[in-house]
């Protein structure tokens, strides 16, 4: 008869399981146990304890705080000694912002076993009913979305670390997303607004990003450096987050962020003249050094300040309120509209899926039909009648 491998038990219905010993309780000091149930043979048992064993030796495994609460799981995982190792300094910038506005002042002192995912389901309806706020105003689909972003990943952690027996997140779908146009300008407004801003000092910069439908967040660390003037284009190979009123340096918002994308006479035009002005205003710098659209001194834009400026412009000039990120949507519904191909303008732009570049700018599909209806009317029905099949009458 085969020896039962150590630490190894079978159930009352002929399942193995098997038990760990991780530590002690803190609270109580006794011994504190993890197991795992569901394998079919002995075998698959003991590989099973052998790999909670290795993790329980690398301390990935610990006893089960049982005092823990949810806010000291998000210092864990927003805050710990491993962070840095599994968020970017954007993520974490962000998360922190939506738990402390969203999640701790609701489920904060919650114990971690306490959690459940009807909890999680009814704060997420308080979230969509009545807000985060004092002013109790409800939150968008995707915002709440977005409020769920630190939880998830915190309760994952937890499971992932042995914190918790089961993740109740799995447990609390998330909301559907509504599904919007996003925000953008036509292209008799966008032509009525760069004429309107011309000659002021920032018409470079929105006519840039009209043309080239960059990210805020490239467009103010492009340097002459990064312009090719003999191949007429601009390498985006450096992205700048915001943290607050810092910005520090991001890998981009997709894989296919790093691009060249290729300038017309007009986006020429934009860049010499930007050129001259910045030569004019620090005599003596080195004209090829630095970043493109700065302000006097040479200095960066941040993003925010950009986009700011643009919508107290664009309220100004009577055109509806858009932020820099409006500009970006209007450069895509301006190439889609003008017949690009979707995967062209997909990658000018810097977007990973052109299916879901696709769907985003689904708006401006009715005026691509009608574009493709004419053309296979003209290929069917513009020509002289035929006389058969074989060019034969009858």
């Amino acid at each position: 008869m085969p020896v039962k491998p150590e630490g190894v038990y079978q159930d009352g219905r002929g399942k193995w399981y098997v038990k760990v010993t991780v530590g002690r309780d803190p609270l109580t000091g006794r011994r504190a146990q993890v197991t795992k149930r569901g394998f079919r043979t002995a075998a698959e048992a003991a590989r099973a304890r052998r790999e909670l064993l290795d993790q329980v030796a690398r301390r990935q495994l610990r006893p089960v705080q049982r005092a823990t609460t949810v806010n000291d799981l998000l210092d864990l995982y927003l805050d710990g000694i491993d962070a840095d190792g599994h968020l970017a300094a954007k993520t974490r910038f962000d998360y922190r912002v939506s738990a402390d506005k969203y999640v701790r002042p609701y489920l904060g002192p919650r114990r971690l076993g306490d959690l459940t995912g009807e909890l999680i389901v009814a704060w997420q309806r308080h979230l969509a009913e009545k807000g985060g706020t004092k002013a109790g105003k409800p939150l968008a689909p995707n915002t709440v979305r977005l409020a769920r972003a630190p939880l998830a990943g915190a309760l994952k952690l937890a499971a992932d670390k042995g914190m918790v027996a089961f993740n109740p997140m799995t447990l609390a779908p998330r909301p559907k997303p509504a599904r919007s146009v996003p925000r953008h300008w036509s292209p008799e407004q966008a032509r009525h607004f760069l004429a309107l801003m011309e000659g002021d000092r920032s018409w470079p910069i929105w006519a840039f990003l009209l043309g080239c439908g960059l990210r805020i967040g490239e467009l103010v660390w492009l340097r002459w450096a990064n312009v090719d003037w003999e191949r007429r284009g601009v390498r985006v190979v450096e992205f700048a987050s915001a943290l607050g009123h810092q910005l520090v340096p991001s890998t981009g918002k997709s894989r296919d962020a790093v691009r060249t994308v290729d300038l017309d006479d007009g986006l020429v035009d934009v860049l010499r003249r930007r050129q001259h002005l910045q030569s004019f205003e620090r005599a003596g710098a080195d004209p090829d050094a630095g970043y493109v659209f700065t302000h006097p001194d040479g200095n960066a834009y941040h993003p925010q300040y950009l986009s700011k400026l643009l919508a107290r412009r664009s309220q100004e000039l009577g055109l509806p309120r858009l932020t820099a990120h409006g500009l970006r949507h209007t450069s895509a519904t301006l190439m889609l509209a003008n017949g690009v191909p979707p995967k062209v303008a997909a990658e000018r732009l810097g977007h990973a899926d052109p299916t879901l570049f696709t769907n985003l700018y689904s708006h401006v599909t009715p005026t691509m039909q009608r574009e493709a209806a004419r053309l296979i009317g003209l290929a069917l029905f513009a020509g002289p009648p035929s006389d058969g099949p074989h060019g034969e009458s009858g």
